[in-house]
């Protein structure tokens, strides 16, 4: 009885080890941070400075809209193979956004439809006027892709009321808009 004790002890061993050796594989370490990774961010509200890499930045009751916004267009115009752009992006939906946007595969793959894929890797982008009413903020944003087309955005922002994030800029909304509009972007 003591042999088969022994097996078994083995055998969940190589187990163990097997199913880490997948989870390693499917989820790669984080990668090494080196300073032209780093991204610097400043406030002139609050006189707070913040160093990370773009797929560390979370929501912050320093970052007004503007910056807020600012971060997440950088972060996509940098995204890389591991999607820390679009992490970054996810982190800084709000609440209620990610309840129908789902978990961050599914918004990856949103993020690579046809309609927003203009802004992954994008070359330069121009904002418009931010329009700020009470706790909601929108901006419109004009991408220029890689292949040259220029996609306008608009951004809308809300300032979280409760929870973990209360008093944080968060993304609500990015709605792709009509490039046939006449705006004073284009």
């Amino acid at each position: 009885m003591r042999g088969f004790e022994y097996m078994y002890d083995k055998l969940l061993l190589a187990v163990g080890v097997v199913l880490l050796v997948l989870l390693w594989v499917q989820f790669p370490a984080m990668p090494e941070m080196n300073a032209q990774d780093h991204i610097r961010y400043t406030s002139e509200e609050s006189e707070v400075v913040l160093h990370s890499k773009a797929r560390f930045l979370k929501p912050s009751k320093a970052l007004s809209p503007r910056e807020v916004i600012k971060i997440q267009l950088h972060a996509l115009q940098r995204n890389d193979m591991t999607d820390s752009g679009i992490i970054t992006v996810f982190n800084f939906s709000s609440p209620s956004s990610r309840v129908s946007l789902g978990p961050l595969n599914n918004f990856r793959m949103k993020v690579r439809d046809p309609a927003y894929s203009p802004m992954l890797n994008f070359v330069s982008y121009k904002t418009g006027q931010m329009v700020i009413t009470d706790n909601t903020a929108y901006q419109l944003v004009l991408v220029k892709g890689v292949n040259g087309e220029k996609v306008p955005y608009l951004f809308i922002l809300a300032k979280q009321r409760k929870g973990m994030y209360k008093g944080c800029w968060m993304t609500v909304g990015v709605a792709r808009q009509d490039t046939d509009r006449q705006t004073s972007l284009i």
